[in-house]
């Protein structure tokens, strides 16, 4: 693995998805382990970031339209 090459992508690690007042959450349908992924994934950001890869954090946003 070359760091400067390597990227490192998370997609949804955000409050509406993990917290447990979040959308997931008030539906019962969150779980500690998806809550425990943000502490997970730190490290090796961490740790590919300090050596010069790339992280990149899509995430699923909903934009009111205007026939909203």
């Amino acid at each position: 693995m070359t760091p400067s090459k390597t990227a490192l992508l998370t997609i949804d690690l955000q409050n509406d998805f993990l917290h447990p007042d979040g959308a997931y959450g008030r539906a019962g349908q969150g779980a500690a382990s998806i809550l425990a992924l943000p502490d997970r994934i730190l490290p090796l950001k961490q740790s590919l970031t300090k050596a010069g890869g790339t992280y990149v954090s899509a995430q699923f946003t909903l934009v009111p339209g205007r026939n909203s």
